[in-house]
């Protein structure tokens, strides 16, 4: 895959994230607002996204390809829970910051980038594999997630398994069950669930950029620890995935949307999850902060020389 039709995609992006940016920065934005849009985002557009990527004439190919997909996913998060486990030891992390640092190398931004690179690089198809992917992401995250964020062992009792029942993970369900009855959904309610969905990748990387902006750009580049980490997140892992996969009876696309996904910079999610169940945000901020800015040119590195 040729680097500059890559870096477009992802420049884009990236001047999306300038964009919510510079509206922190001018006043237009603050935290209390992007953190709604992100609600907004995550609970609405997102799920129409979703929605909409699985409702394919090519369904039945996308069915045949679910074995693949299942082996592709168990080898991303086998590879990605060693690092985890692996990497913190190695940096001999204090327990305090660890399960920030697991967080970060299990869980990429599979939505908020993963799914508009991967739809600008391989279409609806691409897309609905992503969709897919997303379905074992949610419920590891709000499971085995909340676990690695939350520092009071009392308090890692509290969470439910209601927490599941989110609009992302409904809708994934409900698409897959669709595309199983050959049921599509009719006009005008594609449209309106198409335009929602469409909204997803400018707003998204608007709140990226508005959440990096919160947070002091130079404190975020003095950590050692946070380069290693990113530098795993982004490159190793996706590497490891790739080497895995080929050897594997997985077709080419699913190969090359996991390993896209995989090579995703830190999840916002990690800076959300960090604030919420008493973790260390300002070290998950320079972990977000860091990756994203470092996945501008690892992401076509990555897709040129294993997609």
């Amino acid at each position: 895959m040729e680097f500059f039709d890559v870096a477009d995609s992802v420049a884009i992006l990236f001047l999306l994230s300038v964009v919510g940016y510079l509206s922190f920065v001018a006043g237009v934005l603050d935290r209390p607002t992007t953190i709604k849009i992100s609600r907004f985002v995550l609970n609405v557009a997102l799920p129409a996204l979703i929605l909409a990527s699985l409702q394919l004439p090519e369904g039945g190919t996308l069915l045949g390809d679910l074995p693949g997909l299942a082996i592709a996913i168990v080898v991303f998060y086998a590879v990605s829970l060693v690092a985890a486990w692996v990497v913190p030891r190695i940096l001999r992390s204090p327990s305090a910051k660890t399960g920030v640092f697991r967080f970060t190398l299990i869980f990429s931004n599979v939505a908020f980038m993963g799914f508009p690179i991967v739809e600008s690089l391989f279409g609806r198809l691409g897309l609905a594999y992503a969709a897919l992917f997303n379905l074992p992401f949610r419920i590891l995250i709000f499971t085995f997630g909340v676990l690695l964020m939350t520092e009071d062992p009392e308090e890692r009792k509290m969470f439910g398994l209601q927490s599941l029942a989110n609009p992302g993970i409904v809708a994934s369900v409900l698409g897959v069950l669709l595309i199983i009855a050959s049921i599509r959904i009719p006009s005008p309610f594609i449209d309106v669930i198409d335009l929602l969905g469409s909204v997803t990748t400018p707003l998204a990387m608007v709140i990226v950029g508005s959440l990096l902006a919160s947070y002091p750009a130079r404190d975020m580049l003095r950590d050692r620890s946070v380069f290693v980490i990113s530098a795993v997140r982004l490159v190793a892992i996706p590497v490891a995935v790739w080497l895995v996969l080929r050897a594997l009876p997985v077709g080419n696309l699913v190969v090359n949307v996991v390993v896209t996904l995989a090579a995703m910079p830190a999840a916002v999610n990690c800076v959300l999850f960090a604030c919420e169940y008493g973790s260390h945000p300002n070290l998950a901020s320079r972990l977000v902060f860091v990756s994203t800015l470092c996945s501008v040119l690892t992401v076509p590195l990555v897709a040129m020389l294993f997609l």
